[in-house]
């Protein structure tokens, strides 16, 4: 079983400090990569980014930059030995008109 994936797909992250944030760097930050990623020679065709379905903070900047919510990944992830779903996320070029 191979655990990757597949290819033209890159996954998307961030996390800022408390200090820094409601400033608008993670939308910026996110906004940047996505258009980097999507039209530059890199290959990648689809960014995803997966998200708590609590933390509303990281939903909003997905979707101000443009990311599409595609449904829920059920027990995709685990934290502190407890599985976990999340919102999954994607960025295609034509999105980014």
């Amino acid at each position: 079983m191979t655990f990757r994936h597949a290819p033209g797909v890159a996954e998307l992250g961030f996390w800022v400090i408390e200090r820094k944030r409601n400033r608008g760097v993670a939308e910026r930050a996110s906004l940047l990569l996505g258009r980097w990623a999507l039209s530059a020679d890199t290959g990648i065709a689809r960014l995803e980014a997966t998200v708590e379905p609590w933390n509303t903070a990281s939903v909003r900047v997905l979707e101000k930059v443009g990311f599409a919510r595609e449904g829920v990944l059920r027990s995709y992830a685990s934290w502190r030995g407890a599985r976990n779903d999340v919102l999954l996320y994607s960025l295609i070029p034509t999105d980014l008109s």
